[in-house]
């Protein structure tokens, strides 16, 4: 899809089958790749063996690092570097939702400069060595964004490094989503629609960001029926693909905003997939907006709700929210996340601790 590369910052190759179809994308990015991801899914997906596959077609020499969990640590990273660091790998390959997309980048900065250790994550003058994306959720966007989130037991939460990489090549195939289970889709496909909205209202918006956003909002309302019946078409899992691409596209530009991270707590403290994290605080976040604000009203427009209680109806459906949380949950939230400027700066209002600590109390304690 050539068109596609208009939005995306990488050789952008999207359809069922695009892998061995466009395998040769790979040649020019070295003759040895570190393969990363989780323990089971990209090996039942079939994702894993369309890459090595391709690989071993093109000769190219590959190294399995299959340890990455969910919210990947620091302590992974490093760990996966200094193996790549050993076997002189020469690019990665980054095999599944955004934890292993992620971590991907993340390892090929600290072994495009070993002698910095960790210290390269943080430096945001730093380079990477290649990395292709095959995402396998439609959630993340991390194929077409230049962030990259590890988790930080130290801080008890999760943060971007702050190299900025994207990758070199993304292979978008909606058939690695078929055998997803429903409350993964949804948690992803939530997540995926969380970066539109912040998106949309992000200070950081232009004219072209949200007519990115208004596509993929406009792709989201079609898979509302089959996310709330948890039944899930081919069709269906092809606009789920393009539409969290396209997210991921329109916070490459914005950034994301006051849910997200607020929502790292509750994934740190209570365990919470990150879209249902972001999800379970967006109906309180669009609602601090004042009434009337016209991109408010126009994102919804979009999804086909006609107000607010709707879009939170809506996120109470396709979310199996079960945790329970305590004042003193919300008051520590709200406090760490106060710390979070660079957050509060996309919010195009003031915003107060009490804002912040009220957005918690209603999305959580109702």
């Amino acid at each position: 899809m050539d068109a596609f590369r208009f939005f995306m910052p990488a050789d952008t190759y999207f359809g069922r089958g695009c892998i061995n179809d466009h395998k040769d994308a790979m040649k020019k990015l070295g003759s040895k790749a570190m393969v990363v991801t989780g323990r089971t899914s990209a090996k039942k997906n079939g994702a894993q063996k369309d890459v090595t596959d391709a690989l071993d077609a093109l000769q190219i020499e590959w190294v399995l690092f299959d340890e990455i969990g969910e919210n990947p640590d620091v302590e992974t990273v490093e760990r996966a570097a200094a193996i790549a660091i050993r076997e002189k790998i020469e690019f990665f390959i980054g095999i599944g939702g955004g934890s292993p997309m992620d971590a991907s980048k993340a390892i090929a900065v600290m072994a495009a400069q070993p002698e910095k250790g960790t210290d390269a994550l943080w430096d945001g003058s730093s380079k990477a060595l290649p990395i292709v994306a095959v995402p396998t959720t439609a959630g993340t966007g991390s194929e077409a964004t230049q962030y990259a989130i590890v988790t930080l037991h130290a801080k008890r939460t999760k943060s971007s490094i702050a190299a900025h990489i994207f990758a070199t090549v993304s292979y978008l195939d909606p058939k690695y989503m078929d055998t997803l289970p429903a409350k993964t889709t949804n948690n992803t496909a939530v997540d995926a629609l969380t970066h539109l909205i912040e998106s949309y209202l992000s200070t950081h918006a232009n004219y072209i960001s949200r007519k990115i956003v208004e596509m993929g909002l406009s792709i989201f309302k079609d898979c509302i029926p089959d996310l709330k019946a948890r039944n899930y078409p081919a069709e269906t899992r092809d606009k789920l693909m393009l539409m969290s691409a396209l997210g991921g596209v329109a916070i490459a530009q914005t950034m994301t905003s006051l849910p997200h991270g607020m929502g790292y707590f509750l994934t740190y403290e209570k365990g919470l997939p990150h879209g249902m994290a972001n999800g379970v605080l967006t109906q309180a976040y669009v609602e601090q907006f004042p009434a009337g604000d016209v991109h408010v009203a126009k994102l919804l427009e979009c999804l086909g709700f006609k107000d607010t209680k709707e879009l939170g109806a809506f996120l109470d459906d396709v979310l199996d929210h079960e945790a329970t949380y305590t004042e003193e949950d919300i008051n520590y939230y709200t406090d760490r996340f106060m710390e979070q400027t660079g957050k509060i700066a996309t919010f195009p209002h003031p915003l107060t601790r009490d804002d912040v600590y009220q957005m918690y109390k209603k999305s959580l304690m109702k």
